[in-house]
């Protein structure tokens, strides 16, 4: 018989549809994308709808000037975001209308900006008298994402954030505002319709870092100080809304539905009876969580993006030795995860010179992952 193109062509599709088959099965990993580079350090990034890109940059050093939020422009270039004295805060001034140190910045459903203010600096690089944020400078801003206005800050008295306290990271389901505390370690609960606002597990063992520290980070610790890592830092919450999970960067990750928290009528004593750890992560800087429910974590010292599944099965994303200290990942509406990675690289400028620069990097999102499902961007809808 007469191999006709059609034919030629519908064996060659399916020989090749087969061959990507062969190939998942196989584990081979999806690459790893250099998606913009940046001349300050990112610890977060955020995408909306419509691709407008933020980064989150914390103030790590003394040495190198930093603005808080930035914004890719059209041009590829990255430009501090509000363009305005939000960006230019430094030690001495008044910093409840100024970002201090942003530690977490998200777009959910609503397409506005998200971050989470610390309000305070590391000690051993800023001094003491920087290491406790001053009242009010602790705090949550809302921003326009195209215009940069700001439409809501959210600041809490010393009932919700105690002497110790420091809000972490923050998601959505509805009008609750889950935030993470990793100071004291907790769980807070806003409610945006009501305005009301509860501290949960506050100070119990499920809320504080183990004590397990891999060689590479205590190898960073200098002048013999013992490392002690955050408490309860990474926060995720399902697409549905009915499990909250949480993860000090030792681990382990646990998880409770939503349901005990919110019931006020419940203790914590009771709650924490409710609450499950379901897996010992490697040390992980952040994750970011898809609609199956999957975690995917930046491991700080091992170059892998692993992924946990709710059923209990993990899996090597990708790994890349580039991923260096990965840290709060993003899952886009196009189904890209974006990293970005703390370690610097030099870049040439001129005549020999060099500067600084950080990468953040993508990763396409298979629709599989060694028989894992992976979904799609969580908006906190």
């Amino acid at each position: 018989m007469a191999i006709t193109r059609r034919i030629f062509l519908k064996a060659f599709t399916a020989m090749s549809m087969a061959k990507v088959a062969m190939v998942r099965a196989a584990g081979v990993q999806p690459s790893l994308n250099l998606a913009l580079t940046s001349p300050w350090m990112a610890n977060q990034v955020a995408i909306t709808r419509h691709n407008r890109l933020f980064l989150g940059l914390p103030r790590y050093s003394a040495e190198y000037a930093t603005p808080s939020l930035a914004r890719q422009a059209e041009d590829g270039s990255v430009q501090p975001f509000p363009g305005n004295s939000w960006n230019s805060w430094k030690p001495g001034d008044d910093g409840r209308e100024a970002f201090v140190y942003l530690n977490s910045v998200h777009v959910f459903d609503d397409e506005t900006v998200w971050c989470v203010d610390q309000g305070s600096l590391s000690a051993g690089v800023f001094g003491e008298q920087n290491s406790i944020p001053a009242p009010g400078v602790q705090k949550i801003v809302q921003l326009d994402a195209n215009s940069g206005e700001i439409l809501r800050i959210l600041r809490f008295d010393d009932h919700i954030l105690p002497t110790g306290a420091q809000m972490n990271d923050l998601r959505f389901h509805g009008s609750l505002m889950y935030i993470s505390d990793s100071g004291l370690g907790g769980i807070i609960i806003h409610d945006l319709q009501s305005g009301k606002t509860v501290r949960r597990l506050s100070g119990l063992a499920v809320v504080k870092a183990s004590n397990k520290a891999p060689p590479a980070m205590l190898a960073h610790v200098k002048g013999g100080k013992t490392f002690h890592p955050p408490n309860s830092d990474m926060i995720e919450i399902t697409a549905d809304g009915k499990w909250l999970y949480w993860a000090a960067p030792t681990g382990p990750l646990y998880r409770v539905e939503t349901q005990y928290l919110r019931d006020t009528t419940r203790s914590d004593a009771e709650v924490v009876t409710h609450v499950e750890a379901v897996y010992d992560n490697n040390f992980s800087g952040g994750c970011s969580m898809d609609s199956e429910g999957n975690i995917f974590f930046s491991e700080t010292v091992t170059n892998n993006i692993t992924v946990w599944s709710p059923t209990g099965k993990t899996a090597v994303l990708v790994s890349d030795p580039r991923l260096v200290r990965p840290d709060g990942s993003f899952i886009s509406h196009q189904r890209k995860l974006y990293i970005p990675v703390k370690q610097p690289v030099k870049h040439l400028i001129s005549n020999g010179k060099s500067e600084q620069r950080f990468h953040i990097y993508s990763v396409d999102l298979p629709d599989r992952l060694d028989n894992i499902p992976l979904g799609r961007a969580i908006t906190g809808a």
